[in-house]
């Protein structure tokens, strides 16, 4: 079931398939992050910290929310490209490229530490 690509190619093609994924959710939770301000607080959400009509509770609440969001819509991006890749060719997602310097190895990332 499914094909096989090698190394750099593989890796490319895995990329695409997140971004085909991380559009459509990052405009789900965007969408789900304001109705959720909108249910809870009255006004529309401080985006900008700078404005002079945004206190610091609603800040710090918008800030929280968003931090949320943004975990929530990684992770959906993360599992459902591997789902759809996995559906795809049948084989495991490819591990991202490991790049290493003078100082040795880097950590490893997040998306490392979902594909192990």
């Amino acid at each position: 079931m499914g094909w096989q690509m090698a190394g750099a190619a593989s890796r490319f093609a895995f990329k695409l398939v997140a971004v085909a994924v991380a559009v459509p959710v990052g405009k789900a939770v965007s969408s789900a992050s304001s109705k959720a301000w909108e249910a809870a607080r009255p006004g529309r959400a401080p985006v900008n910290p700078r404005d002079a009509d945004t206190n610091w509770k609603d800040a710090l609440i918008w800030a929280s929310l968003s931090g949320v969001g943004t975990a929530v819509a990684q992770l959906a991006t993360t599992k459902g490209a591997d789902t759809i890749w996995r559906a795809m060719t049948g084989h495991p997602s490819p591990r991202p490229k490991q790049i290493s310097d003078e100082k040795g190895p880097k950590a490893p990332s997040a998306l490392t530490a979902i594909n192990a």
